[in-house]
């Protein structure tokens, strides 16, 4: 006996059609401006077929994350064994990219779908948040083993200060400036060799 499906199965051509969609004007509005509406006149496909398939915009913006269609500018930084200067150069290689019009609209509209996803938003928060947030733990776990008197608080402690820096002004269109970035290292990583 086969489980019956609710409605229409999805049709492929449609579903990338909605996500490709949401992505691109995610980008070029923001996640404020983005209407269910509106995704479904740019990619062909009635309104109806979204709010069965999705339920809301958070939800095409989840799956759009999900499967790579919206891509977090944010990856956790690379370990040559500096903590300080891995981080001091990641941090500055963020401000590039974060500095860029579009990519500072992108990063906005993620950290709003965030705070109003409600139950998607731990969905969003494992896509997009938890691999920087593993990133940096990792960082701060390897040095300590590295350099056991080396730090000041608990690495996971210390990768959270960084992350929720980091996520605070980008959420508040702050900038990243160089005496910022050296007055956190100087709190996370002081005297690091």
């Amino acid at each position: 006996m086969s489980v019956e499906q609710r409605g229409r199965p999805r049709s492929e051509k449609s579903r990338v059609a909605v996500l490709e969609a949401a992505a691109g004007l995610m980008v070029d509005r923001g996640y404020e401006d983005l209407t269910i509406e509106g995704i479904a006149a740019s990619a062909g496909v009635g309104k109806q077929t979204i709010y069965r398939w999705w339920g809301s915009k958070a939800g095409v913006v989840v799956e759009a994350l999900a499967e790579g269609y919206l891509q977090m500018p944010l990856t956790a930084p690379a370990d040559t064994g500096d903590l300080r200067g891995d981080l001091r150069g990641w941090l500055l290689e963020l401000k590039g990219e974060i500095e860029a019009p579009e990519v500072s609209r992108l990063v906005q509209a993620i950290m709003s779908a965030l705070t109003s996803a409600g139950e998607t938003s731990s969905a969003i928060h494992e896509t997009l948040i938890q691999p920087i947030m593993d990133g940096l733990d990792a960082r701060f776990v390897a040095h300590e083993a590295a350099h056991p008197a080396g730090l000041s608080a608990p690495p996971h402690f210390l990768a959270e200060t960084v992350g929720a820096s980091l996520l605070l002004h980008v959420m508040f269109a702050r900038p990243l400036t160089v005496e910022w970035i050296d007055q956190l290292l100087d709190l996370v990583v002081p005297g690091s060799p």
